[in-house]
Order: C-alpha cells, then structure tokens, then sequence
C-alpha cells in the first residue's frame, strides 16, 4: 500500500509526534539515503520530487527505484504510530515494516526467507531460514528490553548492537538494510523524539561498521547524526 501525499500528512498529524512539513523532511531524507545505501540512483531532489511534489522525477526512471522510495510514507507512518500508541518492540512490528517497504517489490514482503542467502563481500554468513523465527524472538525481546531499560551511551551501543545483529540474521530474503534502518528511526524517535538517519555518505564507514560488528563506532556515528538532527526537529506547534 502506497499512500498519497495528503493521506500520509493526514497519517502523521493523527499521530501528533511530527508536523507535517518536518515530517516531510524526515520522509524525504530517511527514503533517500536509506534507498541509496541500497544502490537507488534517485536524487534527494528527485525524492522530494517524488514524495511532496508527487510528480516522476525523471523520465525513464525504473520502476523498481520509484517504490523503493515511495514505500518509505508507509514506513514511516507505521513508525509515528507504533511511537505515538507507545507499541513496544514485536516480531509482527518488524515484518509489517518489511511488508510496507517491500510492497511491489517482493513476492515475499512481510516474511520471514525460506532460500539460504550469502552477502557478497562480506566476511560473515546470515542465519539459516530454519534459524530465523527463533533468533528473530531472540532480537525482539533483547532489543525491547534495552530500549526501555537504558539511555545515554549505554542506549546508543544497545541500538547499534542491535542493527549489527539485525543485520547479520538477514531475516528476509531482501530488504534487510531498509528494513534495518528504519528500526533505528523507530527506536530513536521512540526514545528521542527524532531518528537518526545514516547518510549515503557514510555508506562506506557504515558497511565496515557492520561488517567488522564495531559497536562503538556505530553508536559514535548515530549520536553524531542524532545532534545533526536535533537541531533540525521541530516538535508540533513549535513553529519550526
């Protein structure tokens, strides 16, 4: 389901957690970044092309590339709600995120791999399909715990600890890196009104990050990222 530009303003003003333009702002640079870490060849102006001004960006743009972009309102509604009805951390919250960000894009979008899969490149294997549901529960529980329980420093390397471990089950057959990312901008802006949003800049020191399971310098990245956006977030009637 892909909603239109009216009825996710409509979606994020229920939620009373964004105005509506900075959550045009959030939408516009988690999609971006997110997708292009993923290889999306979009413009961050040929989103906001695509998500404000609902207009194709670019003739002979791929299909593919647009819904990669586009499921981020979806995304990105269900994160505000999940924060805004104060939902904790579950499986089914994690699949429905995968579902919405995948839709069009996966035969399979909400669930679990049922294929071994490799990462090319990488010097790590993901879990097996027969591992997934087990170490899935496994994630939820830990994760939801840390996120409720700790803050400051400890919070911030519970957060990368937990991507780094999301990340090396690989619990879909594709996605995992969207799906991933947009869990960090759920338990951010649960825990601090805003998310942290890895840019495509950092692609290179993110993937080494992740590969190399380097907590410390994961959490350092976030909190460098989470101060960059305190200084853009507005809460709603702030006027900013």
């Amino acid at each position: 389901m892909t909603l239109d530009h009216a009825k996710f303003h409509e979606e994020i003003q229920a939620t009373g957690i964004f105005d509506p333009d900075y959550a045009d702002d959030v939408l516009a640079r988690l999609a971006y970044n997110s997708s292009a870490i993923e290889g999306n060849t979009l413009t961050l102006a040929d989103t906001v092309t695509l998500l404000v001004d609902e207009r194709t960006p670019r003739a002979g743009t791929p299909i593919r590339e647009l819904y990669e972009v586009s499921n981020h309102r979806g995304a990105i509604t269900r994160i505000l709600r999940a924060v805004a009805d104060g939902e904790p951390l579950t499986a089914l919250l994690v699949t429905e995120l995968h579902g919405l960000l995948m839709d069009h894009l996966a035969h399979d979008h909400g669930q679990y791999k049922t294929s071994s899969d490799r990462i090319t490149g990488a010097s790590w294997r993901p879990a097996e399909p027969s591992q997934v549901p087990q170490l899935m529960r496994e994630w939820v529980d830990q994760t939801e715990w840390q996120t409720a329980h700790l803050d400051g420093t400890a919070l911030l390397e519970a957060i990368a600890r937990s991507h780094i471990a999301f990340e090396r089950v690989h619990p879909f057959s594709d996605g995992n890196g969207r799906t991933g990312r947009a869990l960090i901008a759920y338990q951010t802006v649960r825990t601090y009104g805003f998310p942290a949003i890895v840019r495509v800049d950092q692609r290179s020191s993110y993937i080494a990050m992740l590969d190399s399971e380097d907590v410390p310098g994961l959490a350092t990245l976030l909190a460098t990222n989470l101060a960059a956006e305190a200084d853009r977030y507005g809460p709603p009637g702030s006027g900013a």
